[in-house]
């Protein structure tokens, strides 16, 4: 891969989905398009390119990103943000209440392969709070096709179950084993839904509906600031007012966006919508 191909697909990188590569990834890229030049037989990287933005379904372009994306993810990852949403969603249920709706809508912005959403679904359902009823929706959204596939199979290796190694009672109650794969139980499958989408693009939760909590974690990281503020302002129109935003440990929207203010819980920063932008001022 020449220094201009790598300039092309940085570029294009940025421009579709907000990553910024940062440092010399060229060998690292060329590492992870290889394979995909071989099958299409494409001679080199800029017919690639051309190969990618000529192509009017962007299908090619799904492609792309799959190859390049870090869907590095596992069952209960930083469970302390987990803990703080279990603990509201008491309120989510009255908040839904008195607006005399029946309906919450928990949404996983950049869900991989599906852990996170999981995890979500089994903890409302074992709270017992939306269990008669309720419209209970939630939904995985990303930009990978193919991540997007192994999330609908619910099937994993220990490699998702990282912090017990497949080894514990969270593993046993919801999973069967079959051969060296953990296959999620039916029941806690229920309610799910994954969507093929980019978080960029305004009309990503088109149909959707108020959503009561959105979980981004660990995608901010890897955006150029720009990107971030497109994103939140997506967010913010999708969110209910009373509603949450939970990012990453590692992440802020402090000094980068006024749509949310933090909140501590529990020694976790939870995101609320800004009074003063949600009423216009």
């Amino acid at each position: 891969m020449t220094e201009e191909e790598y300039g092309l697909f940085k570029d294009l990188i940025r421009r579709e989905f907000g990553i910024e590569l940062k440092g010399d990834k060229r060998l690292t890229l060329h590492t992870k398009l290889s394979h995909r030049l071989a099958i299409l037989d494409i001679p080199t990287y800029k017919d690639y390119y051309g190969y990618i933005i000529s192509d009017p379904s962007k299908e090619e372009l799904s492609n792309f990103i799959s190859h390049i994306t870090n869907n590095e993810t596992y069952f209960q990852r930083e469970m302390a943000r987990i803990a703080v949403f279990n603990g509201l969603l008491g309120d989510i249920k009255k908040n839904r209440q008195k607006k005399n709706q029946n309906r919450v809508t928990i949404v996983s912005a950049g869900c991989s392969t599906g852990e996170e959403i999981y995890t979500l679904n089994i903890m409302l359902m074992e709270s017992g709070l939306f269990s008669w009823g309720w419209d209970v929706n939630l939904i995985g959204v990303d930009v990978s096709r193919r991540a997007l596939r192994k999330a609908v199979n619910a099937s994993y290796t220990k490699n998702s179950f990282r912090t017990s190694n497949g080894n514990d009672d969270f593993s046993r109650k919801y999973f069967d084993l079959e051969g060296d794969l953990y296959v999620l139980k039916k029941p806690y499958r229920s309610n799910v839904e994954f969507r093929h989408g980019n978080i960029l693009d305004p009309s990503f939760l088109e149909g959707v509906g108020a959503v009561d909590a959105i979980f981004c974690r660990n995608v901010f990281i890897y955006m150029g600031e720009d990107a971030i503020k497109r994103i939140v302002g997506n967010f913010h129109r999708h969110l209910l007012e009373e509603g949450y935003l939970f990012i990453g440990s590692s992440e802020s929207l402090l000094n980068k966006t006024d749509l949310f203010i933090p909140e501590y819980r529990e020694g976790v920063i939870v995101y609320m919508k800004n009074p003063r932008r949600s009423s216009g001022e």
